[in-house]
């Protein structure tokens, strides 16, 4: 439980940690409102189950965000040489990864609950200026789970790529660079991306109502299967962690 505390001192203590969170919260507002105040983005507002579910599957598009502080976790110690005190303290490196991979998780439920006090701010001050009630469906409970569960695990995948790689401009350019050019460019094959790991994490986040307003040749899984293929990715990328943070040097 120390150790746990102190990873999370860890990661509260670099500034780092909240700019980056700050820019997070600011997409996820940004994301929220675009829909409802952008002509030609959204539809008109009107409180249903599935709008609502949306606005927090808006949340998890901004998963970019936890997946770089989980690769923070690991990479931060490397870059200021303060891995070799963390294994003096706990000689144990498969526990070092294990604290670290509960701290990335923490993290992402920390943000996911922030966010939803914002989202939930929006979709109420939305609903009182059109005069609507808000509908909490299935989809919304749906949603809820999907999102802490999806962000969770994205953190712990972060943590297992810091791990593997160590170097944080590395490791945090490699994400950026998976992220938004190598998935972008598998599009080109929708048979191919559907199997990448944030082509499936984002098919874990799509509505029924959004699946139904993809373009004919978008190809996306079904959330479970969605899901299994990301869990998936986390598992051998997190054992190739765990098995080189025994056999290499510091």
């Amino acid at each position: 439980m120390n150790q746990f505390a102190a990873e999370l001192r860890k990661l509260r203590t670099v500034p780092t940690t909240w700019v980056i969170t700050g820019i997070g919260l600011a997409l996820v507002v940004l994301s929220a409102l675009l829909p409802f105040l952008v002509p030609g983005f959204g539809g008109d507002f009107t409180g249903a189950a599935g709008q609502v579910a949306s606005s927090v599957d808006t949340i998890g598009g901004n998963s970019i965000i936890v997946l770089i502080i989980g690769v923070l976790v690991v990479t931060t110690e490397f870059r200021h040489g303060t891995i070799g005190r963390t294994l003096q303290l706990v000689p144990s490196r498969t526990r070092v990864l294990a604290v670290k991979l509960a701290a990335g998780a923490a993290y992402a439920v920390a943000f996911v609950g922030v966010s939803l006090v914002l989202v939930a701010v929006i979709l109420f001050a939305m609903a009182a200026v059109e005069n609507v009630s808000l509908s909490w469906g299935a989809e919304v409970w749906t949603a809820l789970w999907q999102v802490f569960v999806g962000l969770g695990l994205t953190a712990m995948l972060g943590v297992a790529v810091g791990a593997l790689l160590r170097s944080q401009v590395v490791a945090v350019t490699l994400v950026l660079v998976w992220v938004f050019v190598v998935e972008n460019l598998a599009m080109l094959l929708p048979r191919v991306a559907q199997w990448l790991p944030f082509q499936a994490l984002n098919s874990v986040f799509l509505t029924a109502e959004t699946r139904a307003q993809m373009p004919p040749g978008m190809r996306y899984l079904e959330p479970a299967a969605a899901l299994a293929t990301f869990l998936g990715y986390v598992a051998v990328l997190t054992t190739a962690a765990v098995v080189l943070m025994r056999e290499r040097d510091v």
